[in-house]
């Protein structure tokens, strides 16, 4: 039976922190609604995006192609003035979704996701080398079970490169890591603790790579699921968890070794912020925005320059943009189309401060299309 799973499954992207001496991104100008190139499909949205300058930006997620009945891979690239739709491959005919995105080097660029094989979720990585040689399939491993997604991917140099998701049936959920060694791609074990989902990676080198996510444990509720790679192995970090309800992270971004930000929600009436410290996780108090409040996104420019991005509301979701000012954490006003219901998914920054968030919109109940917002520094 194929399953097709809702926005909270395929569209936790997150992108690596940039640690670039920038001043920190004013937060009285304000986010624009960005044109793109339209894809031609009936149904689109763009899950994450990854910057490598400001004339050179990557976004990438999925078309549902109505005369095929199929979902195809989306890479949208901006060159400094428009975006383009560039041509990316797709596996089968049935079901293609990028997740994640991330830059080792102007030519040499990841996205991953999921393939729907007729039987199974397979894991899906493109590989970007430059307009010559454009986005290419690189085969990656899955393990047995019904699904394998790879939901976040983050790049540390050309030769080592990580992915997370999970694998799974309908039983349960296993936590899934994959490393890129400049040959192939390699499943590398990680540690279980009950249902486990990994949405999110970052790194600041080498030997410091953190994911995160969500794990429960029978039928509890879900709690905020915390890893670190230390060079040889994935160890469980403990991590809190909001006071009600499911408390799950979905996005996570590094400074430096001690500083470190991971973002979700606590139930269903907070969005929830934790802060590695290089010694514990703790709780930052982040305001909320209305209803079902999350976040989802989130990039780290500096210690004073930290934004997340996200949604709030029933059913007529809104977009929602936040950023920690070294102090404390504030809701920053952002756009939404007319008579919509916009999420937002992913946010990045250009090395000069330029912020890229993307996601999608839902026109007054028209087929949902691809939403990107720019903030100038």
């Amino acid at each position: 039976m194929k399953i097709v799973f809702g926005w909270m499954f395929v569209s936790i992207a997150t992108c690596a922190a940039f640690a670039a001496d920038t001043d920190p991104v004013d937060p009285r100008a304000g986010w624009e609604i960005v044109p793109y190139q339209d894809f031609g499909f009936h149904v689109s949205a763009l899950n994450a995006v990854a910057a490598v300058s400001d004339d050179d930006v990557w976004a990438v997620g999925q078309g549902y192609d109505y005369q095929l009945s199929a979902y195809r891979t989306v890479t949208e690239h901006w060159n400094g003035a428009s975006w383009s739709l560039i041509p990316s491959p797709t596996v089968g005919a049935d079901y293609n979704l990028l997740d994640g995105v991330a830059v080792a080097a102007p030519d040499d660029v990841w996205a991953i996701g999921q393939v729907w094989t007729g039987t199974t979720y397979d894991t899906l990585t493109l590989h970007w080398r430059g307009a010559k040689e454009g986005w290419n399939i690189v085969p990656s491993p899955n393990v047995d079970g019904v699904w394998n997604i790879l939901t976040g991917v983050t790049a540390v140099a050309a030769d080592d490169v990580w992915a997370v998701g999970y694998s799974g049936d309908s039983n349960n959920n296993h936590a899934l890591a994959m490393h890129w060694n400049g040959v192939g791609w390699n499943i590398v074990p990680t540690p279980a603790v009950g249902n486990d989902i990994l949405y999110a990676v970052t790194a600041s080198a080498p030997n410091d790579v953190w994911a995160v996510g969500r794990t429960r444990v029978g039928y509890s509720n879900g709690h905020t699921l915390t890893m670190h790679w230390n060079g040889q192995m994935w160890s469980i970090v403990p991590s809190p968890n909001g006071p009600v309800g499911t408390s799950s992270l979905y996005g996570v971004a590094q400074l430096a070794a001690n500083d470190v930000w991971a973002v979700g929600s606590a139930g269903s009436s907070a969005t929830l912020a934790l802060h590695w410290d290089g010694t514990a996780w703790s709780i930052v108090p982040t305001p909320n925005a209305g209803s079902n409040p999350v976040l989802i996104g989130i990039v780290a420019s500096n210690p004073k320059s930290i934004w997340t991005v996200g949604q709030y509301g029933n059913g007529q979701n809104s977009t929602l943009t936040e950023v920690w000012n070294g102090l404390n954490w504030s809701v920053v006003p952002s756009p939404d189309l007319a008579s919509s219901s916009d999420r937002l998914r992913a946010i990045a920054a250009t090395p000069k401060g330029t912020l890229w968030a993307v996601g999608v919109s839902g026109p007054g109940g028209q087929p949902e299309q691809s939403l990107i917002l720019r903030r100038r520094p």
